[in-house]
């Protein structure tokens, strides 16, 4: 009866380890950020360039406020590109980019800002 016992709380801790590895990995994971020195309508194509140039098919524009989201995809990557007016001059992007699964994969995202910095030219 005792491997019974500890085969329980061993699956019972499993579980639990389980459950807190997805609540960490959910949408509440910080995505890169990246505050540039211009107005949303320049950022916002920049982003859609940087999308396109890497294949991915923009497969949403949603308005939340004054937050713009875009969404896009490409076999089996999800990204998301939220961009928040900061002032008449300045904008604030968060990227959050998914390689399949539910993982976030923060290379990507950063690869992303990186690419859109330069075509802002880097502002």
């Amino acid at each position: 009866m005792i491997p019974y016992r500890i085969t329980a709380r061993a699956l019972a801790l499993l579980a639990l380890t389980l459950a807190a590895g997805c609540a960490s990995l959910s949408g509440t994971t910080a995505p890169s950020s990246r505050q540039f020195a211009a107005p949303m309508a320049r950022v916002k194509p920049a982003f859609i360039s940087t999308l396109s140039s890497m294949g991915m098919m923009i497969s949403s524009l949603e308005v939340r406020g004054a937050h713009e989201i875009i969404k896009a995809r490409k076999a089996g990557s999800e990204v998301e590109i939220e961009l928040e007016p900061v002032g008449r001059t300045a904008t604030r992007a968060r990227v959050a980019a998914k390689s399949g699964g539910l993982l976030y994969d923060e290379a990507a995202a950063s690869g992303i800002i990186r690419q859109a910095e330069r075509i802002l030219g880097g502002s």
